[in-house]
């Protein structure tokens, strides 16, 4: 259960509820401690000796000592580095090694947390919400034919509302992406916005291919894509506030090799590198954009409105992501 903490985060409204990608499995180990910045409050994640990722709110409500900074991990607790309290993965103060009571109002913030496809997601509600959807685990993560889960990241000084709405920007692709779109549309089923496209771009070589790609929002921040280009792949695209108008963009990519087919590192690092730098190439607009919250649209934009308002939906109120 996500407990609502003692001080509420500032500016909660700002931010979209949901799940959101707050780590890569592989940068926690068995015992490790993150401080996280996250929606412009402090967090730590870490996890257990049993292997499980437990998030919660940063500060001690004893004396307020970061716990991500100096804190360790003992059985399933985090152990402050200030007084040595003890905190279990509801939040709730397990022990205080000095004294005959633990207090009753000695708690953190807890987050509900998932774990799947090399990624730790963390749900977050303003109001302390359980999850309303899941995100579905990758199938291809642990097929033998698919390369290893490749990784990069990118802070930006951009507000997420300019990232979701790429998902129905038409009109981009030619003069942004240097890809010709020959069918678009975009899907709405609930929790979820998907994208499907087909166009021509090119290969490494320069030689025109077509281009496949079926793009799925799973809620407000997670978005993998199914793209049939020289290989087939598959793409992590996940963003999270730090700030109100800075966020941290996660990518990840996997590529259909075969079984027992190891691609030379130079030839996955090159579509590696030409998937991420499509996403890249947006954020050189998205930096020095101005939003616009009544935009004069031409016919052959694409839905942008309705994605407007799907993403709306995320927030406490309507106005929330204007």
């Amino acid at each position: 259960m996500q407990e609502s903490p003692a001080e509420g985060p500032p500016g909660a409204s700002k931010f979209a509820k949901g799940w959101h990608l707050i780590s890569w499995s592989s940068d926690l180990q068995p015992g490790g401690v993150l401080p996280l910045r996250y929606f412009g409050r402090d967090y730590v994640l870490y996890r257990g000796e049993d292997g499980t990722p437990v998030l919660l709110d940063a500060h001690c409500p004893h004396l307020g000592a970061h716990l991500g900074y100096g804190g360790r991990v003992e059985g399933t607790d985090i152990i402050c580095p200030f007084h040595a309290w003890r905190f279990g993965s509801s939040g709730r103060c397990t022990e205080v090694p000095y004294a005959k009571r633990i207090p009753p109002r000695a708690a953190v913030g807890a987050y509900p947390v998932r774990e799947h496809s090399g990624m730790i997601l963390g749900y977050f509600d303003p109001e302390g919400a359980e999850p309303e959807y899941e995100v579905p685990p990758i199938e291809e993560i642990d097929d033998p034919a698919w390369t290893a889960l490749q990784q990069a990241q990118i802070e930006i000084a951009t507000h997420p509302r300019e990232v979701i709405e790429n998902i129905a920007d038409l009109a981009h692709f030619m003069p942004v992406h240097n890809t010709l779109i020959d069918d678009f549309k975009v899907v709405i089923d609930g929790p979820r916005a998907t994208q499907h496209s087909l166009g021509r771009g090119h290969n490494l070589k320069g030689e025109p291919i077509p281009v496949v790609s079926v793009a799925t929002y799973h809620g407000p921040a997670i978005q993998f894509t199914r793209l049939q280009w020289a290989y087939d792949m598959v793409l992590i695209n996940a963003h999270i506030p730090i700030e109100e108008n800075k966020l941290l963009l996660r990518f990840g990519v996997i590529l259909k090799a075969g079984v027992g087919v190891t691609l030379p590192p130079e030839v996955l690092e090159a579509h590696v590198a030409a998937a991420r730098n499509g996403y890249f190439e947006d954020v050189a607009i998205w930096e020095n954009k101005r939003w616009r919250d009544q935009p004069i649209f031409a016919d052959g934009d694409g839905p942008i409105g309705e994605v407007r308002k799907w993403y709306s939906s995320f927030f406490p109120d309507a106005t929330a992501a204007e």
